[in-house]
């Protein structure tokens, strides 16, 4: 069986499907999981909108770590109770994250994967959106470093403060949330996690999320769409499933027996999506195997 797949999707086919980004509907068929998806990404906006406005409380740990004084880091902590609820919603939301992305690729990975993808269009377009999530969201993670500092800090002073009417994160759980907020790419792990575990079961699963990259690069190619809004859901989302990829394969999808076409979409983000330049810099760095195992030709392509 797996000979057969590596022999049926090897040779990194052009994958000629258009998806109707724009209109898709869910058919009879795809009605249970689209609904399950779609409760799961209403909350896309209100979690990306909690990283976006992180502010953190780095003056009140820098002022409590001066001082030492009780009255300063009662202070300290009581902002810090503020960030942590931030913090417990975002890990809550990775994990349902995983959950749909199970979902997902269970509905959408089979032995002809090109047809699924065309003919369950609506799950589809979902698949693309959770994509473009946890790109753009990891993309602003990298970019907080504060997160990761506030909560060191509030499991130093949580001992001090166990008996706080307001502590909702007590010791156990704040062990298990440091280990998520140690993560630079979360979104991106937590979906990395749901695949491989999906693809235990069913091996389709790395040749479709290539099948995802090449018919998002496509579309693009062909301007099937006019809309910029569109071609850039179709930039994040082939990006999205170039970085999944990339994890979930053992060879990485810069090998020249992965399933996805890499130069071309390389090619095609430098020509045409320099900004947002994170794109490209996701390829690069939140993928597992550019750094020891992406060949100098393909390296050459990010000067």
């Amino acid at each position: 069986m797996g000979a057969a797949l590596f022999g049926l999707f090897s040779k990194k086919p052009a994958c000629d499907i258009i998806v109707d980004i724009e209109n898709a509907k869910p058919s009879t068929a795809e009605e249970k999981t689209y609904k399950e998806v779609k409760d799961v990404l209403e909350n896309n906006e209100r979690v990306m909108k909690l990283i976006v406005d992180y502010k953190g409380c780095k003056e009140l740990c820098r002022q409590a770590m001066k001082e030492q004084t009780s009255e300063a880091e009662t202070e300290a902590f009581e902002g810090l109770l503020k960030t942590i609820q931030s913090i417990q919603q975002i890990q809550a939301h990775s994990r349902s994250v995983a959950e749909v992305g199970k979902l997902l690729l269970g509905s959408l990975s089979n032995e002809d994967s090109k047809q699924t993808l065309q003919d369950q269009q609506a799950l589809t377009k979902q698949f693309g959106d959770l994509l473009v999530f946890v790109i753009d969201f990891d993309q602003k993670r990298l970019m907080c470093a504060q997160l990761s500092n506030d909560f060191a800090f509030y499991r130093r002073l949580l001992p001090k403060f166990q008996k706080h009417p307001e502590v909702k994160v007590k010791a156990e759980e704040a062990s298990s949330m440091a280990l998520f907020t140690a993560q630079n790419f979360p979104m991106i792990k937590a979906l990395v996690e749901a695949a491989e575990e999906t693809k235990k079961a069913n091996e389709t699963v790395l040749p479709m999320i290539g099948m995802m990259a090449n018919a998002c690069l496509n579309m693009l190619s062909k301007k099937s769409f006019e809309k910029k809004t569109t071609n850039l859901f179709l930039a994040k989302a082939m990006t999205g499933a170039i970085v999944l990829y990339d994890h979930v394969s053992e060879i990485g999808v810069f090998s020249r027996s992965s399933h996805v076409q890499i130069k071309e979409a390389i090619k095609l983000l430098k020509k045409d999506f320099p900004n947002p330049p994170h794109l490209l810099n996701a390829i690069r760095y939140f993928t597992k195997h550019f750094r020891d195992d992406c060949p100098s030709n393909i390296k050459a392509l990010f000067d």
